[in-house]
Formats: structure tokens, C-alpha cells, sequence
């Protein structure tokens, strides 16, 4: 494995180009964070005269990248068990071929969907007052992230120190954009972007209070978030989900299914 500098930059661009929706979260932190730095590094594995798969380190997150099925998944499995990853994200074909190999983690798919305009707005419900979120109003989205249980190994109760000094930190550097909605000056929902690049942005962390679902809060979070990113000359935007609701609500807003991506936790 060999560890990419400044000098690879655009011969990694390159690669990952080949799938920029599979590749979104590589080409932000790129773009964001650079080749090597002490949040990013990036790592190359070499044979028979080609790149045959990347790894991206962002903070302790791993995301594995190869446009071969048949790319050398023990070299994988040898350098990423050097490492302590949080996660090991990527496409599931890719990571089905090293899940065996980390028995103790559980290979969770999702579908991946991408966006190239919104299609239909979703009215703000009268109550809802929707803006930008600002990096002080990051301790009340992180409050509201770590009380919904389908974010629960992600958003850890006992690390919100954690999660708050990372959003701060992305929203400074400009790879991320926080959508809240509010009802009587609370934050109701919230939907926010990661790995922000000049093309593309995720579109991550969609949440609404339990206790305020079935209202169309988050369909309108999600609606103004997609408007602000295209309006800022985005020319495509991705997501993932696994619950079928959601899938309809964004397949209105002018999301379509393109593959699976999977994390290893």
C-alpha cells in the first residue's frame, strides 16, 4: 500500500471519477481536506501495472473504492485490520467480498439514490419555519441526532463532544450545510449535507423529532436543503436510504435508485 501525496492528486481524480456518485464521499474530502492531511489520507494498492483499489481514511472512518469486482480483496482485508476503523464504508459488492474477514462486524446495505433537480417542492407546513443552521446551533441538531434510534451507532449519546467538534469543523471548512426546521423556536427536523464539493454534495442526517413525524417536516427539510445546493450550482445530489417510506417520499422530490453502498461496523 503506498500513501498518496499532493503529486497523485489528479491521477486519483481520475479514478474516482470513473463512479463520482459511488465516489462522492472520496471526491469532497479530496476537495475539502486534500490528498494527505491529518484528518485525510489516502492509500493506493498497485498491481499488474494499475490502481487496483483506493482506501480513504477520513478521521477513523475507511471507505474502500475499486472499479474491479475482482480487485485484491486480501490486500484489503491485511491493511485495513493494521487499522482501527470506526466503519468501513463502500460499495457492497466490494465490501461483501471482505465482510467474511471481520466477523465481528455486520455488513449493513443501503440504497444509494441520486438527483439532478428537484423535481417537486414540498410546501413548508405554516407552523415549520425553515433556515440555515450556524455552527452555535450545532449543539441542539447534534441533542436532536443522538435521540432518534435509527441513528443510534452513529450518533453516540456518550460522544456528543465528538460529533459536535466534527460538524463545527466541516461546516468551517465548507464541506457541509445544516437545513433546520423549526416549530415555536424548537428544532423539530433537520437535514444536512456532507462531503460537499464543487459538483456534488450527500445528502445525510434526515431526522425529525419522534414525537412530530407524519407532519412533512422532514420532506420540506429535505426539499429547501436540495433547492439551497442547486442554487449554489450543484449539478447532482446523492443519498441513502433502507425504509421504503422514505424511498417514496424521496423519489418524489426527484431522487432515483443507482446501486447499494454498504458500511462494515
Amino acid at each position: 500500500m503506498r500513501l498518496l501525496q499532493e503529486s497523485d492528486r489528479a491521477a486519483l481524480t481520475e479514478y474516482v471519477q470513473r463512479e463520482p456518485e459511488m465516489n462522492l464521499f472520496l471526491i469532497g474530502d479530496m476537495e475539502n481536506y486534500g490528498v494527505n492531511s491529518e484528518v485525510v489520507n489516502f492509500y493506493v494498492h498497485e498491481q499488474r501495472g494499475r490502481w487496483d483499489f483506493v482506501i480513504l481514511r477520513f478521521y477513523q472512518f475507511f471507505i474502500l473504492y475499486s472499479p474491479y469486482e475482482d480487485y485484491n480483496a486480501e490486500e484489503a482485508v491485511l491493511f485495513l485490520k493494521n487499522q482501527t476503523p470506526e466503519c468501513i464504508s463502500g460499495k457492497t459488492s466490494l465490501l461483501q467480498k471482505i465482510a467474511p474477514m471481520f466477523p465481528q462486524r455486520k455488513l449493513q446495505s443501503t440504497l444509494l439514490s441520486r438527483c439532478g433537480e428537484v423535481e417537486r417542492s414540498f410546501a413548508s407546513p405554516k407552523e415549520l419555519a425553515l433556515r440555515v443552521m450556524t455552527p452555535q446551533d450545532v449543539p441542539e441538531a447534534i441533542d436532536l441526532l443522538c435521540s432518534i434510534k435509527e441513528f443510534e451507532d452513529t450518533y453516540k449519546k456518550n460522544e456528543k463532544s465528538v460529533h459536535m467538534k466534527r460538524m463545527q469543523e466541516e461546516m468551517a471548512q465548507g464541506g457541509k450545510l445544516v437545513m433546520g426546521g423549526y416549530v415555536e423556536g424548537r428544532l423539530a427536523a433537520i437535514a444536512e449535507t456532507s462531503a460537499e464539493n464543487s459538483q456534488s454534495a450527500m445528502i445525510v442526517g434526515v431526522a425529525t423529532k419522534k414525537e412530530l413525524r407524519g407532519r412533512g417536516y422532514a420532506s420540506a427539510v429535505v426539499s429547501a436543503l436540495c433547492t439551497d445546493c442547486f442554487q449554489r450550482g450543484k449539478k447532482f445530489l446523492c443519498l441513502f436510504y433502507d425504509n421504503p417510506n422514505a424511498g417514496r417520499i424521496y423519489n418524489r422530490i426527484g431522487f432515483r435508485e443507482i446501486g447499494e453502498y454498504g458500511m462494515l461496523r
